[in-house]
């Protein structure tokens, strides 16, 4: 079977590659009309690339589909034929028509002669252009059909059921279109790109340069240059005419190893060494260095051909190690980068848009820009949406931040019927050869939740025995066979098979591979439990909030709800996917801050909303980094949106960051400082955990001290204590201290600061290596807390057009939340702030059109706001 599955592969590397082997393209733009061919709708003026959504939304045929309860009236769009039909247009460059990210069934004519058809939005077409062009009044047609006009059929070739959702499962296009828990249904006609193809002018080829790290010793790497060399030559021809040199150069512009070749046509490997080599690592590590490889062809005549590729120099590998830790068998699930263990922390991408042609590379790269200020050195790259642009993968090389990527399947069963089979290999073929140059990408992963559902959704219930066994086929073909076969031909990154390993409904699910816990939120566990419940890798988890008002108000009525309880309102209910959202956060809430939530207006309990989300889920970052000796990563769910919606995210639609995203910041801080109460009352007992993740470039053992003050909310500090506590790297230290309160201790109206420092730093204010945490005795509801009188004084605007602000309280504030009314981010949010203390913060604008170009093109409408107006609440004006 393995030897049938690459030969397969290969016959289709053929085709795949010709695609990604052109080198010489022009963009092609074109203007027509869309002609809806189930309705007698007029011709909407449109363009390709484009999207049908955009242009009937620009042409006032339906309304925004985010807005209140659109979402319902739009949904005729995706069930209809839709046909464009250019204007007519002169013959532009030589060469054929290859087009990307066709959502998704599509039939091209020109002149009206037949050029080609689309079915997998995940890869690129090339189309016969050339044959059929004329000097000018061309006339380019392309009819789409709407996905549930040929779901029977295709469900008729997988010859079984597809338990999950077989509606969307047969279709190779981005999965959420049809509607997700953080989504609306909105299934688009679209061309992402449209390229004329050059002719090659040489008869030589220098494609699909990368290199492949093999082994660091010192300050010493050894690996392999990989060049594709593809002749339309007699190679005798080219062997004595020809010759091919290749040179690295380091990030400071030196050559640190070259070579040169001859007689090599198809794929060649050339071993290299580097001493002293610049490796790449992710930033909290190290620095990201890139080296540039360059291939170049030479003859008598000069030079016919040269190719460049940006690449890193790094080793990484998987540990999937067995052990037995605790007495429980299990497996390692850890990255191994240059060899060194790492902890992976960060978030899961879903896609930005949900019309995808207005996604934009300024996002994306502001996304990781984003990743990165809040600490992170990892991102997943979700199998529900689409894959990682070549911008987001050049942003995380540069930047320093591993992808762990899917592959594009999510929650639920796929066709293992031969056309499905070969879509999906010419896809995988073409994304891991345009990804595999990349050192950021870390692994590829096969699935989201598919093994997981089939396991333990009840999938296989009402299914024969002959039914599951067929399923169970297909699955083995896909995710088992055909994927991770593609990625070792091609890649050199490690694959895993389906994330998660085990879900919370296996008891082992802690004890090896990755895990989804959502015992919270689903299950309705505690956040407690994430302490009790640490796997080895943490790849999702998560607990929804909603957006702040700037943000949400553009989609809803805001000021109709923004005083009321009542959480019944359609145009509210139309932006919570989640059928039990609503209950389950005031479930989660009461503990906290009281059983009247419900009677609070919907601004203060979207407020509350944020700081469960932030103080949860940055807690279960805690458990995981404290728990390093058995916890190799934390990944929360999610990092963005994909429109302004009540959801799981830490940065909303607009590129605004929640609570969640600052608390995340501190949490996966360079050194993290973590107290608790083991013990109240009588013999109380104070928990401190410290703990930095493993780093080539400390020590590996740190002496310091913890400084415990317990302080007053008049800021009067009650009583100090001073303890020698060191930092090992990788290893957490804890350290369990008595007598910090009395019996006289009035624990609602106090609180510890706990602060630690290096013990060679003198001054702990310019302390490198520091960290700071505070720890509660009560419950939120249970502080005293006064009335607070928050002052916030504009003090001044950087060159950057940043504004600095000074911020005071009166009294004790609790909680601080600061909203500005435009688009932008605060450096600090959501902080306790003491009577008389001055808290100086930074707000960074930025263009709203960034992160969501369809509410910047029209403002007035979308009730966006230009001039900066900054307000703030705190627990002591909400409880």
């Amino acid at each position: 079977m393995r030897n049938l599955l690459l030969t397969l592969i290969s016959l289709l590397a053929l085709t795949s590659l010709n695609v990604l082997a052109q080198t010489g393209f022009s963009p092609f733009y074109i203007k027509g009309n869309w002609h809806c061919l189930d309705s007698s709708i007029l011709p909407v003026p449109g363009r390709l690339p484009g999207s049908l959504h955009l242009a009937l939304i620009s042409n006032g045929n339906i309304p925004d589909p985010f807005i209140g309860t659109n979402e319902d009236s739009i949904q005729w769009v995706g069930q209809m034929d839709w046909k464009f039909i250019s204007e007519p247009f002169e013959k532009p460059t030589e060469g054929d028509l290859e087009v990307g990210d066709v959502i998704t069934y599509s039939t091209w004519s020109l002149n009206g002669v037949n050029i080609g058809h689309t079915d997998n939005a995940f890869r690129p077409w090339v189309l016969d252009f050339k044959k059929t062009i004329r000097p000018n009044n061309n006339i380019l047609s392309v009819e789409f059909t709407a996905p549930a006009k040929v779901t029977n059929n295709k469900l008729l070739k997988a010859e079984h059921p597809l338990p999950g959702d077989h509606n969307r499962s047969v279709h190779r296009t981005p999965q959420f279109t049809f509607g997700w828990d953080f989504s609306i249904k909105l299934l688009d006609c679209s061309v992402g790109s449209l390229k004329i193809i050059h002719n090659e002018k040489s008869t030589l080829s220098i494609k699909n340069l990368d290199v492949r790290t093999e082994k660091i010793e010192g300050t010493t790497a050894t690996g392999m240059v990989c060049v594709e060399i593809i002749s339309s030559s007699d190679l005798s021809e080219i062997n004595n005419k020809v010759l091919l040199r290749w040179a690295l150069t380091d990030p400071d512009g030196k050559m640190v190893a070259a070579g040169k070749f001859r007689n090599e046509v198809g794929k060649v490997e050339i071993p290299f060494k580097i001493e002293n080599a610049k490796l790449w690592w992710t930033h909290d590590l190290g620095k990201p260095n890139l080296h540039t490889l360059e291939v170049v062809a030479v003859s008598d005549k000069g030079v016919i051909v040269r190719e460049k590729q940006t690449v890193g120099i790094r080793t990484l590998k998987l540990s999937t190690e067995s052990d037995n830790k605790n007495g429980n068998e299990g497996a390692t699930f850890q990255w191994v980068l240059n060899n060194i263990p790492i902890f992976a922390g960060g978030s899961n991408v879903v896609p930005g848009d949900m019309i995808l042609n207005r996604l934009r590379a300024t996002e994306d790269v502001a996304l990781v820009e984003n990743a990165v200020q809040a600490n992170m050195n990892t991102l997943r790259i979700w199998g529900g949406g689409i894959y990682a642009s070549d911008k987001i993968m050049n942003a995380c090389d540069e930047m320093g931040i591993l992808v762990w990527h899917d592959f594009m399947f999510a929650c639920a069963m796929y066709p293992g019927d031969k056309q499905f089979i070969e879509s999906v290999s010419k896809e995988a073929i073409y994304q891991t050869t345009r990804l595999r140059h990349h050192p950021s990408l870390a692994m590829w992963c096969g699935n989201n939740e598919v093994s997981e559902g089939w396991e333990r959704w009840g999938w296989k219930t009402g299914l024969s025995e002959a039914e599951v066994k067929d399923v169970e086929k297909s699955y083995n073909l896909l995710f088992n066979e055909v994927l991770p076969s593609i990625v070792e031909e091609i890649d050199d990154a490690p694959y895993w098979p389906s994330s998660p390993m085990l879900g919370r409904g296996d008891n082992d699910f802690v004890n090896r591979g990755d895990a989804h816990d959502w015992g919270i939120w689903h299950d309705g566990y505690s956040f407690d439990s994430l302490w009790t419940r640490v796997p080895r890798f943490m790849s999702e988890f998560g607990f929804q909030s909603f957006p702040e008002k700037s943000t949400f108000e553009t989609v809803v009525n805001y000021e109709t709800i923004l005083n009321s309880s009542d959480r019944s309102s359609h145009e509210l209910i139309s932006h919570e996917k989640q059928s039990r959202g609503f209950d389950i956060i005031n479930s989660y809430l009461a503990k906290p801050y009281g059983d009247d939530i419900e009677e609070l207006s919907f601004d203060d309990w979207t407020y509350l909303s944020q700081l469960i989300q932030a103080k949860g889920i940055s807690d279960g970052v805690r458990a995981a980094r404290l728990n390093q000796e058995h916890c190799s990563g934390s990944l929360v769910w999610q990092l963005n949106d994909c429109l302004p919606i009540a959801s799981w995210s830490s940065i909303d639609s607009h590129g605004k960051w929640k609570l969640l995203h600052h608390a995340l910041k501190e949490a996966f801080a360079p050194i993290l400082l973590y107290g608790k109460w083991d013990v109240l009352g009588r013999d109380s007992k104070l928990k401190v955990g410290l703990v930095a993740n493993p780093n080539p470039s400390f020590p590996e053992l740190i002496s310091g001290y913890l400084r415990v003050s317990l302080v007053g909310l008049d800021g009067e500090v009650l009583s100090i204590s001073n303890h020698t506590f060191n930092l090992k790297p990788g290893i957490p230290n804890w350290l369990i201290l008595d007598d910090i309160i009395s019996k006289k201790t009035d624990l609602s109206k106090t609180f510890v600061q706990l602060s630690w420092s290096d013990s060679a730093c003198l001054e702990i204010s310019n302390c490198e290596m520091k960290a700071n945490a505070v720890v509660w005795a009560v419950e939120p509801k249970d502080i005293k807390l006064l009335d607070a009188k928050i002052s916030i004084e504009k003090l001044s605007v950087q060159d950057d057009g940043s504004v600095l602000l000074k911020i005071e309280s009166d009294v004790f504030a609790k909680s601080v939340q600061l909203e500005a009314n435009i688009s932008g981010n605060f450096d600090d949010n959501g902080f306790d702030l003491l009577p008389g203390e001055k808290r100086f913060i930074k707000f960074t604008p930025f263009k709203l059109s960034t992160w969501a170009p369809e509410f910047s093109s029209s403002p007035k409408i979308h009730n966006v706001k230009t001039q900066l107006f900054v307000t703030s609440r705190s627990l002591s004006s909400v409880l």
